[in-house]
């Protein structure tokens, strides 16, 4: 969870306001991009009634509809909205969904229902690959969904559903004829982090893919849109949850990839590694860094620039990175290990003029203390880290290990180095020393 100070109300709903949105029914959930979501499980369960009972009213169900809808979207001003829905949800249940919609926003805007399995294949696969496997841990089910893809995109080619997750006894007959050598992915998706982790456990002892991730909500919710301006309480990337040591996240967005909308900034444009500038990485040696707390030092590193920023990361990881915004700022960026899944991670947004770590920490303290939320754990409005004053704090996401974040604030930007370790205890305390204090902000 990235926290954000925001540079003004004009800012929010002028001219960084969003021209298309993903509306994401996330399970019991109903998301949009980093915003706070809003609970929905009963609605949800009623999916097929006309009517529904919220707070003890009975309610048509397209008017309880509207009403949330209504509730994630304002202060946005979307020309288009797509909405991601579970799989399995066919016309009548996703034509109230979008007719609830369009009850709520503006004439003329475009509402384009996706089934949630196709807009995770679009957000997280590179434009070359062919055939992937989705997984929707819902509750007391587990939908595993065969995709492929073709000139018109990603689709569902099939879906197995299962009452309950296969035992050990009976997984590798089970997934078997779903998963075959063909496969170049597997990504599960759900709302428990349990449930999540031990379907991937299940995939990752009984396919033989190799290639097996939690999905990143956050690249679900901003693929393929135009830059929402940061929310209150924003949302971070959402990591594997307790993957093996060959687990890789599959966080590879094309150009092509831009078929669904969302409500942060466009298309993904990823690449093995990118490197900025004239094209050649700048080598530095960071073993002169701070000794981390097993004794080691810092590993050899390139310097990144992105946007303002640049910043010491360990030479190698792949990058994914958003594109460069109107104020100069690049909104999300993630340097993934290529041999697990330690990640670090960079979000900048703009604030308001003269802004100092002090003020933003103090809007930040209030901000949460309003939300009441216990995602954020252990923040100090000033610590020292990296030979540095930072505002630091831990997160715990939905799905995937804590992730530190130190925030550094200079020159009307707020950038938030956030560090994740790896699934399996690799850490990234050195990785993380070196970036938090090499960045630099350009005025």
């Amino acid at each position: 969870m990235v926290l954000a100070e925001t540079a003004s109300r004009t800012a929010e709903v002028g001219s960084s306001s969003l021209r298309a949105a993903v509306v994401d029914v996330a399970y019991s959930r109903l998301e949009v991009a980093g915003r706070p979501g809003l609970r929905i499980g009963t609605l949800v369960e009623s999916i097929n009634s006309p009517f529904v009972v919220v707070n003890g009213v009975r309610r048509p169900a397209r008017d309880a509809w509207a009403t949330v809808f209504a509730d994630v979207l304002t202060g946005t001003a979307p020309q288009a909205i797509t909405l991601t829905h579970p799989t399995a949800w066919g016309i009548l249940r996703t034509s109230l969904l979008t007719g609830a919609i369009e009850s709520v926003v503006a004439d003329g805007i475009t509402v384009t229902a996706v089934p949630r399995a196709v807009a995770i294949a679009q957000s997280h696969m590179e434009s070359s690959a062919q055939v992937c496997v989705v997984a929707e841990c819902h509750d007391g089910r587990l939908d595993v969904h065969q995709m492929t893809h073709d000139v018109d995109g990603w689709s569902v080619s099939a879906t197995s559903v299962f009452d309950e997750s296969p035992t050990e006894d009976d997984a590798t007959d089970l997934l078997e004829p779903i998963v075959g050598d063909a496969v170049e992915a597997i990504l599960v998706d759900g709302d428990n982090r349990d449930r999540v982790a031990a379907t991937l456990r299940l995939f990752e002892d009984h396919t033989p893919t190799g290639r097996i991730a939690a999905v990143e909500r956050i690249l679900l919710h901003r693929h393929g849109g135009t830059r929402l301006p940061a929310p209150p309480v924003g949302s971070a990337p959402i990591g594997s949850a307790a993957p093996r040591s060959r687990v890789r996240t599959a966080a590879i967005v094309s150009a092509a990839a831009a078929v669904v909308v969302a409500l942060v900034v466009a298309v993904l444009l990823v690449a093995p590694w990118r490197t900025d500038g004239d094209g050649s990485p700048r080598v530095v040696d960071a073993t002169g860094a701070e000794a981390t707390t097993g004794g080691s030092p810092t590993p050899t590193g390139v310097t990144a620039d992105v946007g303002r920023v640049s910043v010491l990361v360990p030479e190698g990881w792949r990058r994914t990175s958003d594109p460069v915004d109107d104020d100069g700022a690049v909104p999300f960026t993630t340097f993934a290990a290529r041999s697990d899944d330690r990640r670090i991670i960079l979000v900048q947004n703009s604030v308001r003029s003269g802004s100092t770590l002090d003020t933003v920490a103090v809007s930040l303290r209030n901000r949460l203390d309003q939300r009441g939320t216990d995602v954020v754990t252990d923040f100090s409005p000033r610590t020292r880290y990296g030979d540095r004053d930072v505002i630091g704090y831990r997160e715990t996401p939905v799905s995937g290990g804590q992730i530190r974040w130190y925030v550094v604030v200079e020159s009307a930007l707020q950038v938030s180095v956030g560090c994740q370790d790896g699934g399996q205890g690799q850490s990234v305390d050195a990785e993380c020393l070196a970036a938090v204090r090499s960045v630099a902000i350009a005025p």
